[in-house]
């Protein structure tokens, strides 16, 4: 059994036309043995959120880099799964935003912007959504924070890793906000990951599913891209993915889209 990770981004079409810069950002852990982490990041972009598409960056570092570190940190991975259980709803998401604070107030101050700031006011100007997920043989732990959609599918399956009724209002969620982590929401669910073969998880800022009417019509394409992956295989899908993100983008909302699968198959 293996699981492929791999993603993509598109620049919104009406920030390509506004001459905005893309806003998101996605990193990947996929080179160590019996875990794979993923994280999608979604930038404000707002008047008051010059500096998001750094502050999307640095939160996808700090998500990949902490689960990097409790991996190696337990002796085995139902160790690590009895942490995410116990402390996964307010430790990790506590040390990823106070980690992620961390970061931005010393890029400020490496990249000499405005000092004379408040420490909150510098954090806002770099405001960003995030999400994050890690695979293991055993689990699979995900986290949220903001808007964007972390999606499962297999051959009888679309659904939502998080809990969608725990994210209502997810419009002003932000790892800008004070107390940002009382906004995460995490799930923690155990799993035979060589069971439902084959399976995709889907990272997706919200560009994308904003660009459909509803829901069902999201989930539709989800499918698609899976029976797509199924039909056609990995390298042909990836080959395309942009161009059909872009088209996406055109066709809905307008906005960035950024998306990171990890596909799990014999």
């Amino acid at each position: 059994m293996g699981i492929c990770v791999f993603g993509e981004w598109t620049q919104g079409a009406s920030h390509n036309r506004m001459g905005i810069e893309w806003q998101d950002h996605y990193r990947k852990i996929d080179y160590i043995k019996g875990i794979k982490v993923l994280s999608v990041a979604d930038g404000h972009g707002s008047e008051k959120c010059p500096f998001s598409a750094d502050g999307a960056k640095l939160a996808t570092k700090v998500f990949c880099n902490l689960m990097v570190e409790y991996y190696k940190s337990y002796p085995d991975l139902n160790s690590l799964m009895t942490f995410l259980l116990r402390e996964g709803e307010i430790k990790i998401p506590r040390t990823i935003d106070m980690a992620w604070k961390e970061e931005v107030l010393d890029l400020n101050k490496r990249e000499h912007r405005d000092a004379s700031l408040k420490d909150e006011d510098i954090i806002m100007m770099y405001g960003t959504t995030l999400l994050g997920l890690m695979i293991t043989d055993t689990f699979v732990f995900a986290l949220q924070i903001g808007d964007g959609d972390i999606i499962y599918v297999d051959a009888g399956t679309v659904a939502p890793v998080i809990d969608a009724d725990k994210l209502l209002g997810v419009e002003t969620h932000s790892l800008s906000s004070k107390d940002a982590w009382k906004k995460a929401v995490t799930a923690v669910s155990g799993r035979d990951i060589h069971s439902d073969l084959p399976y995709m998880y889907m990272l997706s800022t919200d560009g994308f599913s904003n660009s459909f009417l509803n829901t069902e019509a999201h989930y539709k394409t989800c499918r698609e891209y899976y029976d797509m992956i199924r039909q056609h295989g990995i390298r042909t899908v990836r080959e395309h993915l942009k161009d059909w993100l872009s088209e996406t983008s055109a066709y809905g909302c307008g906005d960035d889209i950024t998306t990171l699968f990890a596909y799990a198959d014999q």
